[in-house]
């Protein structure tokens, strides 16, 4: 792993950490919704970062019931790699 790419994932990770643990003591919906959308931005800096690509993948919420705004859907990390 290169410098450059350690710093990126370094600092995304530290954000990620960050907004997933304000998504989770926040009260309001809006306001935890706004977090998660961070972490799953931080997520994808960090996939970047070592060469993956995001897919996004909905799932029907009487599935995997959770009391998140935006539980209905999850990410899945899909390989460069397998593409070639």
């Amino acid at each position: 792993m290169n410098a450059e790419t350690y710093a990126i994932a370094n600092l995304a990770a530290l954000n990620l950490i960050e907004a997933v643990s304000a998504a989770y003591y926040v009260t309001d919906a809006e306001t935890a919704a706004r977090h998660e959308g961070r972490a799953r931005e931080m997520l994808k800096k960090i996939a970047a970062a070592m060469g993956y690509d995001i897919a996004v993948v909905d799932r029907a919420p009487q599935q995997y019931p959770s009391p998140s705004p935006v539980a209905g859907a999850r990410i899945r990390l899909v390989s460069e790699r397998a593409a070639e």
